[in-house]
């Protein structure tokens, strides 16, 4: 919101056209304040009214709609000072009735009680400090009973809409009034959805205590998938349940295929004619899950924007329409994806940011050196500028969070340095080649030059895919790298070495060369950066999921443009169950009730105490307790040091989600979908 406005404080109503010099008085000296009912026009009154908002209101005394109740504001020492009307709400304003929990049916026989603040004028030459939420608040206790004498209804909600480039709406904070949020500019009119008016802040106040809330419980009681697809852009909202009901099945049955995982006819025919739906864009899909990324990213005060590329084999699949070569080898068929996934600085993930999909044309397989001369939005290299690009959207839409987009050896591509730059976005990346600095020599060869800064130690997967400690030496230094095709510019780079001191079995150990263009000016400095790189390897675990998890490869859909849909699914099913597993780890003692429902709450309760269930009902169930039932119910077997990981969860999600059918079958515990 922003701040206040001091005009708004004193209750200026919108700028006076005339030039009457300003008169400040304290509100007790305005005597008796009287909120006086206009009753049509030929009340005595009605000009006054009428004459006072030409005069001084922006929207003058234009069309009221519907139902109205006119005021005029008296001061017994000043005289007229004010004027006020409330008229029939707002047809369909989102924000409102997605807080009030309304669907198409409540929301047609729940107008009736909602009456919209359409006008509220002070005189702009007086100057009274609260004046404006001391009117308010006597006009809205005079308007629940003229309202009810008028139309035969009680009203229960008053709303009003502030146009944000005039005003804040300080009076109606002032006086209690709720921000819903903002309209989306169309106004009662805009038929053809053009958006050509002015977005404006919604208020809202309680004539019946608690009316509000109705909204709020409503998406308290929501479950993950509920809240993940809020905003999807699909062409129906038929289509918005289906793609909610397919990733419920996804997730509940997360290693399974189509058929197993939507295991009745109509949910299976449903899925295949989603898929099929050539309205329904990848990115639309995606939009609300974005959306609820970048929420989750605000909670953070760095996160980074990790992005790799990974490839789909789908050489076992007959008459796959759509489908290129693979770069591992002739007649391996399939596609590529590039995806970027945010996660925390500790490795929690946040969402899926960006996702691109392609099939290489066999005609170009092999032509390395032709496709050297083309420029670089025509080279597949360009997906690191792209998911660079939708780092800097985030940015925009996220403020007080530092992004940084982080890539492997691949990234490290000149163009990339230069666009960061422009778009003042930061980025970590593993360097590839030994790059020509300003002094004429390489970058590494300049950076092995300095003294070690000091050792580090990192975690990191190791040959036989456990985990073990590593210790680092840690070199940097600030850099000045040349353009390879225009060696007069360049770009500064600080870089960073981190090799291992004492690799295992004497053998080749770790050796990350690091670029960033954030500043690296100490040791410490250094030591966040190869940190954060440590959080890159995370996206080849997300890999894993997609592909041993989620079957990502063993889907049969026919064509590339279905299989990408079902990919979109897929991914977002994938952050949902790594996202379970590392929060597990990072927050333990988080109540489970932030990612399980009630009745699951229950059954892991069950699954925990079996005979002693009746004795510990009452009791509270950590996250960390429910991964950890989870994580049992797949295999997991609890050891010094040892954490569940990703394949153990959705195994036992797999097992929970049939257990809750049995549970509800024999002892009437409503069914849930899992979430």
């Amino acid at each position: 919101m922003p701040k206040v406005s001091q005009s708004e404080e004193y209750g200026d109503g919108g700028g006076s056209r005339g030039e009457r010099r300003y008169q400040e008085y304290e509100l007790w000296e305005l005597g008796e304040i009287g909120i006086v009912l206009v009753r049509g026009k030929n009340d005595a009154n009605y000009s006054i009214w009428k004459e006072m908002l030409e005069e001084y209101h922006y929207l003058h005394s234009a069309k009221l709609y519907g139902q109205q109740i006119k005021y005029l504001v008296m001061s017994s020492e000043v005289g007229w000072i004010g004027a006020m009307s409330f008229s029939s709400s707002a047809w369909r304003v989102k924000v409102r009735d997605e807080r009030l929990g309304w669907d198409e049916e409540a929301r047609k026989s729940g107008l009736r009680k909602v009456v919209s603040n359409s006008r509220f004028l002070l005189v702009p030459w007086l100057r009274v400090k609260n004046l404006a939420s001391h009117v308010m608040s006597k006009a809205l206790k005079r308007l629940l009973g003229d309202w009810e004498e008028a139309y035969k209804t009680t009203p229960v909600l008053v709303e009003t809409y502030v146009e944000k480039e005039r005003y804040e709406g300080t009076c109606y904070k002032a006086s209690n009034w709720e921000y819903l949020g903002e309209t989306q500019g169309r106004g009662r009119n805009d038929r053809y959805h053009q958006n050509k008016l002015s977005r404006k802040y919604v208020f809202a106040y309680e004539l019946e205590e608690g009316i509000l809330d109705g909204g709020r419980e409503e998406r308290e009681g929501e479950d993950w998938v509920e809240e993940e697809f809020q905003d999807v852009r699909l062409p129906n909202r038929a289509k918005k349940k289906r793609v909610m009901s397919i990733v419920r099945d996804f997730f509940a049955r997360p290693a399974s295929s189509i058929p197993m995982a939507c295991d009745t006819g109509a949910k299976l025919k449903g899925a295949y004619r989603f898929f099929r739906d050539e309205r329904v864009k990848p990115s639309d899909i995606l939009h609300s899950h974005i959306k609820q990324t970048l929420k989750r990213a605000e909670e953070h005060e760095v996160v980074l924007s990790v992005n790799d590329t990974t490839s789909m084999n789908l050489s076992h699949h007959e008459a796959t329409e759509g489908l290129g070569c693979l770069s591992t080898g002739q007649g391996e068929d399939g596609y590529f994806l590039h995806d970027t996934v945010v996660f925390s600085t500790t490795g929690i993930p946040l969402g899926v940011l960006d996702a691109q999909t392609w099939a290489r044309d066999p005609e170009e397989h092999g032509k390395k050196a032709k496709r050297k001369q083309k420029p670089i939005e025509e080279k597949e290299s360009y997906k690191w500028l792209r998911s660079l690009q939708a780092t800097a959207g985030a940015m925009k839409e996220v403020s007080g969070v530092q992004w940084v987009s982080v890539g492997d050896r691949e990234a490290d591509i000149y163009e990339l340095f230069e666009r960061a730059s422009q778009q003042s976005v930061s980025f970590l990346v593993r360097s590839f080649h030994n790059r020509r600095v300003c002094e004429d020599t390489k970058v590494w060869e300049v950076v092995d030059r300095e003294v070690p800064g000091g050792k580090m130690k990192v975690f990191v997967k190791g040959k036989d895919k456990r985990e073990r400690e590593a210790e680092l030496e840690i070199r940097f230094r600030e850099v000045r790298i040349r353009n390879p095709k225009k060696e007069k510019e360049v770009v500064r780079l600080w870089a960073i070495r981190a090799k291992e001191v004492s690799p295992p079995g004497g053998g080749e150990g770790l050796d990350w060369k690091l670029l960033t263009n954030r500043e690296v000016r100490d040791f410490e400095q250094a030591c966040e950066k190869v940190q954060w790189y440590t959080v890159r390897f995370r996206i080849e675990v997300f890999h894993k999921i997609l592909k041993s998890g989620r079957r990502s490869e063993d889907r049969r859909l026919g064509s590339l443009d279905r299989l990408e849909r079902c990919l979109t699914l897929d991914m977002i099913t994938a952050w949902r169950l790594m996202y379970l597993t590392m929060l597990g780890r990072e927050t333990p003692e988080v109540a489970s009730d932030l990612l399980f429902s009630e009745q699951e709450i229950e059954v892991l309760k069950l699954i925990k105490y079996r005979g002693e269930y009746a004795a510990n009902k009452g009791k509270s169930l950590s996250l960390c307790d429910a991964i950890l039932v989870i994580a049992t119910l797949g295999g997991f077997i609890k050891g010094k040091g040892r954490e569940p990981g990703v394949e153990v969860m959705w195994r036992g999600i797999r097992r929970l989600a049939d257990i809750l059918i049995g549970v509800s079958l024999t002892m009437g515990i409503p069914q849930s979908d899992y979430g």
